[in-house]
């Protein structure tokens, strides 16, 4: 009876944690779709192990059971990818990812509804494919994960702070669905002689209090639903004074210096932050940097100093150069174009224009490099 009220609990939560993804973030149903699917298909399945204490009438956990094992994995690669493309959704390809799941299943509960022979073999089959997929799809997930969701960084602040939140959440998912996995192979190991295709739910409990779990976690952070628009508050936060400066600045430098720049060294020590600031007041508020021939003798000009002085602080104080960092900044007055409507009567080629690059392909390079996305999907959040 505890058992069969534990597992209400976890159906019950899981519907709530459905609801709340679809009134409070309405705006990301589509990219939580895959999602919300598992969940439901989760919480169904923990509702059928609860119920019968209450209805003994009602059995159907075994097909719950397989649904659920059929379609889970295929459902969270389906919504990595979602985060992975940001907005493109390639409905062929995830159909086709939906496709084979679906064909196993109806044959599995077109077999499991008769009494003809050769129900026993389908069922082995069928079952068969259900763990040959829970491998195959964890492991594109990871590879999927690895390669390019975990690998995405941003020399823009609040497009860098996205990237963590995402790297972190797609973390908490895969461990958490990679234990529920190994659970579900020892359950089958469990199983007496001869009935590894027999889904007995040993220790179910253990599962759902790892849903439990997972629940709460979304619950009481549920800013990790929200994916690339979690930030966009925070964002024009950082648009009008900062990009990310205080991880391009190195105060002490290590590397080695001859003895023309330790003689620059010695007279500018003392300024040197003084420097990045008035570096960073030129390239926040004003347009210097849009100058598609703005150089560093230009740059010296504004802040009535030497060009070997920014020659020095972009050498041995920055940890990029500083072409790089002119991009940064053009990227940083692209973005904020975008935001104020720049595209709604203008093109890219103004805005690649307008933001200091020579061509559209070099802005387009430029920002997929540094953003992490390209401009058209970075409009689409």
């Amino acid at each position: 009876m505890l058992e069969e009220i534990f597992f209400l609990i976890t159906a019950l939560l899981g519907f709530v944690t459905i609801l709340l993804i679809g009134f409070r973030f309405n705006l990301k149903l589509k990219d939580n779709l895959y999602f919300i699917l598992a969940l439901l298909l989760n919480s169904c399945r923990f509702l059928g192990h609860g119920l019968p204490e209450i209805f003994p009438s009602i059995h159907f956990q075994k097909p719950l059971d397989f649904l659920f094992f059929m379609y889970f994995w295929p459902l969270m690669y389906l919504y990595f990818g979602r985060l992975r493309d940001n907005h493109v959704h390639q409905i062929r390809k995830e159909i086709f990812n939906l496709l084979i799941p679906s064909v196993i299943a109806l044959f599995y509960l077109t077999f499991n509804s008769s009494n003809k022979d050769g129900v026993l073999l389908v069922h082995k089959i069928a079952f068969l494919i259900t763990m040959i997929f829970n491998a195959i799809y964890a492991i594109a997930s990871y590879r999927l994960l690895s390669r390019v969701i975990w690998q995405r960084n941003s020399e823009i602040k609040a497009i860098e702070q996205q990237n963590i939140v995402i790297k972190k959440w797609t973390k908490v998912l895969f461990i958490t669905f990679t234990i529920l996995l190994v659970h579900f192979y020892i359950n089958l190991a469990l199983n007496k002689s001869g009935k590894w295709y027999i889904n007995e739910n040993h220790f179910l409990w253990v599962a759902a209090l790892i849903w439990i779990i997972l629940y709460s976690v979304i619950l009481i952070s549920p800013e990790f639903l929200y994916g690339y628009d979690i930030f966009q508050n925070k964002f024009n936060k950082f648009k009008k004074n900062t990009v990310v400066f205080e991880s391009i600045w190195i105060t002490k430098s290590t590397r080695e210096i001859n003895v023309q720049d330790a003689a620059l060294k010695e007279k500018i020590k003392g300024s040197i932050a003084n420097y990045f600031e008035q570096i960073e007041k030129v390239a926040m508020n004003s347009d210097l940097f849009l100058n598609e021939n703005f150089n560093m003798n230009d740059l010296a000009k504004q802040l009535d100093c030497p060009t070997s002085h920014n020659m020095y602080l972009f050498k041995f104080h920055s940890a990029i150069s500083f072409s790089d960092f002119k991009k940064i900044i053009r990227i940083h007055k692209a973005i904020l174009l975008i935001e104020e409507g720049f595209l709604k009567t203008n093109t890219f080629e103004s805005l690649a224009a307008q933001t200091g690059f020579a061509s559209y392909s070099t802005f387009f390079k430029s920002f997929k490099s540094i953003v992490g996305v390209s401009p058209q999907d970075h409009i689409s959040n």
